[in-house]
This record gives C-alpha cells, sequence and structure tokens, in this order.
C-alpha cells in the first residue's frame, strides 16, 4: 500500500537486489528509482542496506545529508555523489566514524 501512486510492485522480484539510482521525498513517502527497472517505487517495500559514505560535515538530525557514497560497479569502486533521506538519528562511533539512520537507509560514515 502507498500514500500516493506509484509503479506497482508486481515488477519486481521478492529478495532480489536492486540498485537505487534516485530517491524522490514526497513527504509522506519517498519512492525509488531502480537501475534497470521502469518506473518508481514506494521505499518501504525495500529492506535497509547499509552504505559507507564519507563527508566533511557531521550529519544533522533532520536535515537530508550530502555526501560521497562508495559504491561498486563491475567490482570497481567507484566514488557518487549522493543526497541522503532525512536524518532520523546520529550515533558516534569514535575516530569521526557516525552511524547514521535516516528515513530510507542506514549509513556509516567517515567524517574528514
Amino acid at each position: 500500500m502507498s500514500y500516493y501512486s506509484c509503479t506497482k510492485p508486481t515488477h519486481l522480484v521478492v529478495g532480489k537486489k536492486y540498485e537505487v539510482t534516485s530517491e524522490n521525498d514526497r513527504d509522506f513517502q519517498t519512492d525509488y528509482t531502480l537501475k534497470g527497472v521502469n518506473g518508481y517505487f514506494n521505499s518501504v517495500w525495500f529492506d535497509d542496506i547499509t552504505f559507507i559514505v564519507f563527508s566533511h560535515n557531521i550529519p544533522v538530525v533532520g536535515e537530508r545529508f550530502k555526501c560521497i557514497k562508495l559504491e561498486f560497479v563491475n567490482g570497481q569502486p567507484k566514488l557518487t555523489s549522493w543526497n541522503t533521506s532525512v536524518v532520523i538519528e546520529v550515533s558516534d562511533r569514535g575516530n569521526n566514524i557516525y552511524e547514521v539512520n535516516t528515513e530510507n537507509n542506514i549509513y556509516i560514515v567517515i567524517v574528514g
């Protein structure tokens, strides 16, 4: 069930991993655009995945967070500019490393 209309989940395969190429924050619902799949899908239909990201700033609760996300494309590391959904919680893990929970994902943030 979705608050706003989006592409039907029948286009998705349960248990398959999808790469999110963009997020559209619609206040009561965030939609994901997925690599290789036409349409946009409610983010609550997916399990959270933890990402490793880099930033010069500590994330702030209640705000979106701009960072650089580490991804692997065809087995090769790639750095991508990224904007998270709204930050819900920030936990200091020491040595300028933070665990950040957002509305949609979990991030390990290395601040430097």
